[in-house]
């Protein structure tokens, strides 16, 4: 639950902030100049948190198997059911 916590945490939603761009700005110059800031931090999240969600698999820190295939990780539910 540490990593699903932090991960929302650290997340930021870019279509909230490209909306507010486009509500606050009525010239296209500045409404082009302003979009770069959500998308480019949509793009840097992105990549930063595919890392994280990754080292933290592999450290162990989720309940996925650090040593099972990512195609199966990604896949398969690893929640704990109530029968168990």
């Amino acid at each position: 639950e540490v990593v699903t916590l932090s991960i929302e945490c650290c997340y930021q939603n870019v279509g909230i902030a490209t909306s507010a761009v486009l509500a606050m700005f009525d010239d296209k110059d500045e409404i082009a100049a302003a979009m770069f800031v959500p998308l480019f931090y949509g793009l840097v999240e992105m990549g930063v948190l595919g890392i994280y969600c990754i080292l933290a698999w592999k450290l162990g820190w989720t309940k996925a198997p650090k040593d099972e295939n990512m195609c199966l990780v990604l896949t398969k539910t690893y929640e704990i059911s109530e029968e168990e």
